[in-house]
């Protein structure tokens, strides 16, 4: 399973690559046609919004994955190995249950949105559910991962050696 969520959480990494060089050629395009053929692309502006948000959700679980997220560590730097394993597994369960309600929160936001056909106001009619699904897609995700995550540490257990949160670099 752990496996499983790594491979997904890549996945929707490298599809959140490709939404930003679609995005950066959507928004060269749309300039040229605005500037050069005073024509830009309809609705330009309500797809980037959408597609920004897929671009932010859909790569959270690689973040997590990668250990990325920003994180202070002033005080946990100065804790032995057991001290860091209790203060990750608490904020592992911590980041499980907000996770878990805006996951759920945005189920059914999602849900409601592609039921009642909600669309984007504007002459292509762009439906809300795509950019409102992914935020369900990554936050759930997401909270795979932490579940995997904490499993992983209560198997494992804490290390006998104390990690140092700060850059190599």
């Amino acid at each position: 399973m752990f496996k499983v969520v790594d491979w997904f959480s890549q996945a929707f990494a490298y599809i959140a690559m490709a939404v930003l060089i679609f995005i950066m050629l959507f928004i060269t395009v749309s300039v040229c046609g605005r500037y050069f053929f005073n024509t830009p692309i309809p609705d330009d502006i309500i797809i980037m919004q959408a597609l920004l948000v897929v671009l932010v959700f859909l790569p959270f679980a690689f973040v997590q994955q990668e250990k990325a997220h920003l994180s202070v560590t002033l005080l946990t730097d100065m804790m032995g190995p057991k001290g860091q394993y209790i203060c990750d597994m608490l904020g592992l369960a911590v980041g499980m249950i907000f996770i878990g309600i805006v996951t759920v929160a945005s189920f059914g936001d999602a849900w409601s949105s592609y039921i009642d056909q909600s669309i984007f106001e504007g002459p292509l009619e762009v439906p809300e559910w795509p950019a409102r699904g992914s935020v369900f897609l990554g936050t759930g995700l997401l909270l795979l991962k932490l579940f995997t995550d904490f499993i992983k540490g209560l198997i494992e257990g804490p290390s006998d050696v104390q990690v140092s949160h700060m850059p190599d670099h």
